[in-house]
């Protein structure tokens, strides 16, 4: 079993690393949308595009390659420090209670665990590649979108070159999925690691559990579940069949499928029940203040999941208009136009203006809900320091960003 907390913070320093290209991607797109230069005639213009565009894809992969190579020794760590994480958790009961049990990993759990990593880390270049090739697309996009709105007449050639490199920094890199389905690489990434963490976790959890004969489970529980989680959380259920105190394990909270206990992004584990000797973790009272509206926003009373949404919302523009201001800079020093400068400087400090305001806004409302302002889920570039922290590393454009805030009031 592995706790809510564990879960919510093991994949930050991995994240880290793919917060790099995604911010690489954004820029390099910038870089080569300026690079594109004057549109005369139109199929001068395709072929040009056509070749910048196949430049930008080797950059992708050199990037892919270094990146993943990295990571994939991280992911290793995070799945073997799970394992033993959770191994510990569910034998607390019977080691309270003196009974003398072995806490090593058997053959069987070892076997799971190693076809875990290897799933994830496949997982994940899956994704990172997929994102290599979206954002081809999204060069082309943007490109075309700049040559359209500037022979129209209704854009200057400056003004469709800007609207192009914000265009293209809002969508950033993305993995797509079936029936045309996309979502960010930073949120793809984190909800593939998150689940293949639960997943495995709770593999080896079923085979300890086998193994010491085990009847019931009892769940997680955290502040904040989705709804239709927090129906299940915090009970205990029996394995196989059901009686009338415990119903049945799967049935209740549909283990195994991607909407139910550890699928897609749930911060729930669960971890072995012995009826006698172990203590219910949960109180109906606890759980019943978990489910509370408790928190005053904007005139309503709102619930600890309400908060979380309002909150992720916050995160996800705040990142977006910092892939904007990164790829505006990057613009800006690779274009030796002075005119062009100066008109994406403009909108430089517009979304400087508008990042400091939502940057207050949300540490207001993480004070006015009690909520904890977690500055790594705000960060667009991010990596470990010697002391094992997580801090942003793209301090010139943040700076610029504060100066033209400041230049602007």
């Amino acid at each position: 079993m592995l706790t809510p907390e564990y879960l919510n913070s093991c994949t930050d320093y991995l994240l880290g690393m793919y917060d790099a290209l995604n911010q690489s991607i954004a820029e390099d797109i910038a870089r080569r949308i300026v690079k594109t230069g004057k549109m005369t005639d139109s199929a001068k213009w395709q072929v040009k595009q056509l070749r910048e565009n196949g430049e930008l894809m080797q950059d992708i992969v050199k990037d892919v390659a270094r990146i993943s190579g990295k990571s994939q020794n991280e992911v290793k760590r995070l799945f073997q420090d799970s394992a033993r994480t959770g191994v510990r958790y569910d034998a607390q009961p019977l080691l309270k209670a003196g009974c003398d049990i072995d806490l090593k990993l058997s053959p069987a759990m070892n076997q799971v665990l190693e076809a875990a990593i290897a799933k994830t880390n496949g997982n994940i270049r899956n994704l990172t590649m997929t994102t290599g090739s979206t954002t081809g697309g999204l060069y082309l996009e943007a490109t075309n979108l700049a040559y359209m709105k500037a022979t129209s007449g209704g854009f200057s050639y400056y003004e469709a070159i800007r609207e192009a490199i914000k265009q293209a920094a809002k969508d950033g890199g993305y993995v797509l999925y079936g029936k045309g389905n996309r979502s960010q690489l930073d949120v793809a990434i984190r909800r593939s690691v998150l689940t293949g963490l639960n997943q495995t976790a709770g593999k080896l959890t079923e085979l300890y559990a086998e193994d010491m004969d085990v009847e019931y489970y009892e769940t997680t529980a955290h502040a904040g579940a989705r709804p239709s989680h927090a129906e299940w959380q915090g009970r205990v259920f029996k394995i196989h069949g059901s009686s009338p105190d415990y119903p049945n394990f799967v049935d209740s909270t549909g283990y195994g499928s991607g909407s139910g206990l550890c699928g897609w992004n749930c911060r729930h584990s669960f971890y072995p029940y012995w009826p006698g000797i172990s203590s219910p973790a949960y109180s109906n009272e606890r759980l019943a203040e978990y489910d509370r509206a408790k928190y005053s926003y904007n005139g309503d009373m709102l619930t600890d999941y309400e908060c979380s949404q309002i909150q992720r919302a916050y995160e996800r523009e705040i990142r977006e208009i910092k892939r904007i201001l990164s790829s505006y800079d990057a613009a800006m020093q690779e274009s030796r136009s002075e005119a062009q400068i100066q008109c994406i400087q403009e909108d430089f400090t517009s979304e400087s203006v508008k990042l400091k305001k939502k940057e207050r806004e949300l540490k207001n409302f993480c004070n006015d809900t009690n909520r904890s302002y977690d500055s790594a889920r705000t960060q667009v570039v991010a990596y470990k320091d010697s002391e094992g922290r997580i801090v942003n590393f793209g301090r010139s454009t943040a700076q610029k960003a504060v100066w033209a805030n400041k230049k602007s009031n």
